[in-house]
């Protein structure tokens, strides 16, 4: 079964790394690089914005009907994600 990771390299200031199809990463192939960089700040945007939607739920929708049942199960799945991603127990 394949298996795909990330992983987060900073390099110091004027090394530029260089990259290709071809490029091999202990023993696997690199399939996708992120050259922006932020990754990790936009997933933790995204939680804040879900985080946010939740409590704005809460603060509207105080009873409990079936539009807002859903709406809050697939907020709550959404802010989950980037945790899995990140292989996160919790």
């Amino acid at each position: 079964m394949s298996q795909t990771h990330t992983i987060v390299v900073r390099f110091p200031a004027g090394i530029v790394p260089r990259y290709s199809a071809a490029t091999e990463f202990q023993g696997g192939q690199v399939v996708a690089v992120d050259f922006d960089g932020n990754r990790l700040h936009v997933c933790q945007q995204l939680e804040e914005a879900l985080e946010a939607c939740l409590e704005l739920i809460d603060t509207i929708s105080p009873l409990e009907g079936d539009v807002v049942r859903k709406t809050r199960a697939a907020l709550e799945l959404a802010r989950s994600a980037p945790a899995k991603a990140r292989g996160d127990s919790s």
